[in-house]
């Protein structure tokens, strides 16, 4: 009896080991602005969120970037970022497709400046603003769309301040 006991234990572990089954889905992430290949601290403001009868519109709906920008520049958290890249990434997850798009660069006070997408890497000093726009589909048929700001002050010297004692 024991023998029997502990070849069926071996078998089921056995074939436990080598059972068909869904493979892991690789980690999901949302969309972002990034920074040497690490998400920028960002704060996203809601456009739309749609799935049939409850479609409606978020803060973003009604106000431009510019005009987020003033509303919210204090709750925008600040990155102080060096040379390294600066790129836009998609998310990923098996129950959503996402899409993000550059709207553009902003100073302080909210104007939108000359520089591209292609521009984010090599901005000279200063403080800026970068927006995009983020797309959420879900397989169910909902979606939604939201700004995403992150404030950068980039120091193109690459050193950090330092305190000097008077």
């Amino acid at each position: 009896m024991k023998k029997t006991v502990i070849i069926l234990l071996l078998t089921a572990l056995l074939l436990t080991m080598f059972a068909c089954g869904e493979k892991e889905s690789p980690a999901a992430y949302l969309p972002s602005i990034r920074y040497d290949n690490v998400p920028l601290n960002s704060y996203s403001v809601l456009i739309w969120r749609g799935n049939g009868p409850a479609d409606g519109g978020g803060p973003g709906a009604e106000h431009t970037p510019e005009e987020l920008i003033s509303i919210y520049y204090s709750n925008i958290p600040e990155t102080h970022i060096f040379n390294g890249a600066v790129t836009l990434k998609n998310g990923s997850d098996k129950n959503a497709t996402f899409t993000i798009s550059f709207v553009g660069v902003y100073t302080k006070d909210g104007e939108k400046t000359e520089y591209g997408e292609a521009d984010l890497s090599a901005l000279p000093d200063g403080l800026y603003i970068i927006c995009v726009k983020t797309t959420k589909s879900w397989s169910g048929g909902a979606d939604e769309s939201n700004y995403l700001f992150a404030k950068v002050l980039k120091d193109n010297d690459g050193l950090e301040e330092t305190c000097i004692p008077a």
